[in-house]
This record gives C-alpha cells, structure tokens and sequence, in this order.
C-alpha cells in the first residue's frame, strides 16, 4: 500500500509515526530509529543506516516506499525539507533522573506537539461527516475501554449538550450487547489509541452486523479500527511513553471530540443555544 498521498498532506514523520506499527518488525526497527534520530538519518548512507537499525538494505528501501518515497534519496530529501520547517522532530520522553520541573515540562510539551500535529492531520470532511451523521442519528454507541474510556465519556457528554442521546460503553460484554441492538437508523463510534482493541474491534463489528453507521477515532490509519469503520477520524500524538501511558493520546482525542461538537453546534445553532439555556437555568436553580 503506498501512503504518498498522505506524507505530502502531513508530513514524513507524521506519516511514519502512523504507520509503524502496521509495519513488519524490521520496517519498524528502521522506522522508529528514524523517528529517534531524523536530524542525523539525513546525513547517512542507506549502508549507514541498515548497520544502525539492524535492518538489510532491501528493508530500508521497501520502507521508503511504503511511507510514501520514491527511494532512499528521496526519503532523506523530503526528511531534510520537513525538518528544517519544524520546531521539535520527536517529544522528550520522561526518565527516571529527570527533575519534576523537567519532567512536566515534557509532559506538557507532549500534550501542546499532540494538538498541533494531530490539526494537522486532521481530514475536515470526515470530520463534518461524522458531524452530520450523530445529528441524524436516533441512538448513538460510543465504545471506549482502558484510557479511551475517558474520551467515550466526553464525546457522551457532548452529545447531550448538542441534543443528540449517546451513552458510552466501558464494559466489553455491554458494548457488544448494546452493538447488536442496533439499526440502520443508528450509529457506533469506537475508540482506540492503537486501534487494535479487540473488545472495540468485536463490538463495531457487531454494529455493523446490525446495520449501524460507524465511526472510529484512532492514531494509526492503517490499524484494523480504521479498516474497519465507515467514517475515520486521526490523532496524531506520538508512541514515546510515560510509565507505560502514551504522551498526548488522550489530550489528542479530547480535542478531536471537542472539534466535533463544534461542528455539530454549528449546524444545529438554535437546538444547542436553546439545550444550553434551559441546562443553565435548571443548574442555576439547583445551585442558587
């Protein structure tokens, strides 16, 4: 599959990250030494880098390829000019001697690379798609487990605040239940940082049987949930861990959900202003 189409939309190293798990296990070593080294790849040969990444040169030439390059040459090329128009290649990640003020430093610096890079991948129409369809629809699922749940739990709450009934399934057995009672006049919305969960993979699975739209929210675009689904929306926070948590995931599907419910309000101005002023006179009440 070639992603050259994707790599001139978001850049290389977005491209890469992406991918990489998708890749094979040698595509992958050289991948990720690229993603942890791009300012010195530029500089070396492909014999260079095949020794760096244990990795043949074959390897290294069918990875340029499938990130969307002509050729080795052409992969360091587009690697120098995205480089020299960046601000940080790769986020920090926290280690064990970093001070506090460093550590959060990084942490925060994740989060802030996490937006940009993933407005910059972020694909409009699919986002106004996915917009039309929760408006349209008579009942949404939204399916989210481990980390992912805190986002199921969001997009559910902004549903609400739009007029639109969705209720978020953290339990693999209820997301399934709930999936196979759906129609034709529904939707399911699955949420994975890999998009490799098997329990959110089984229940869209399910909601398609039913004959239910589907959406899914995920970092990777070639992983099975974006395979899978009818709609697909991207983040695009980085693979660097921090005691096993992804750096931004979640910062990065928050804000995805949030662009959505602004796509929604903005077609459906006078429902929410209206949902937003009784909300607000009810809470006042209870609150005065």
């Amino acid at each position: 599959m070639s992603y050259s189409s994707l790599a001139d939309d978001v850049g290389l190293l977005l491209t890469i990250r992406a991918l990489l798990p998708s890749l094979n296990e040698q595509e992958q070593k050289v991948g990720q030494y690229v993603l942890d080294h791009p300012a010195e790849v530029v500089h070396l040969a492909m014999s260079d880098l095949a020794q760096l990444s244990s990795a043949s040169d074959a390897t290294i030439f069918r990875f340029c390829k499938k990130v969307g390059a002509d050729g080795y040459g052409d992969f360091k090329i587009r690697l120098a000019q995205e480089l020299a128009g960046m601000r940080a290649a790769t986020y920090d990640t926290v280690v064990a001697d970093d001070t506090l003020d460093a550590a959060v430093r990084k942490v925060i610096a994740a989060n802030v690379k996490a937006l940009e890079d993933t407005l910059r991948i972020l694909d409009l129409a699919a986002l106004e798609q996915a917009a039309d369809l929760l408006l349209r629809a008579r009942r949404v699922d939204i399916y989210g487990s481990g980390g992912a749940a805190v986002a199921a739990l969001e997009l559910q709450y902004k549903l609400i605040r739009v007029g639109v009934r969705g209720v978020a399934h953290t339990d693999a057995e209820m997301q399934v239940i709930s999936a196979t009672l759906l129609t034709a006049d529904d939707a399911a919305v699955g949420i994975s940082h890999s998009g490799q969960s098997q329990d959110i993979l089984h229940a869209l699975e399910a909601a398609k049987q039913s004959g239910a739209t589907t959406i899914g929210l995920t970092n990777h675009p070639a992983s099975p949930l974006a395979r899978l689904v009818d709609i697909r929306l991207h983040t695009a926070a980085q693979e660097a861990l921090t005691h096993g948590y992804p750096l931004g995931a979640r910062t990065a599907q928050v804000a995805v959900i949030d662009a959505l419910y602004t796509a929604m309000a903005l077609k459906r101005q006078e429902v929410t202003e209206g949902a937003q002023a009784r909300i607000a006179r009810v809470l006042y009440r209870r609150l005065g």
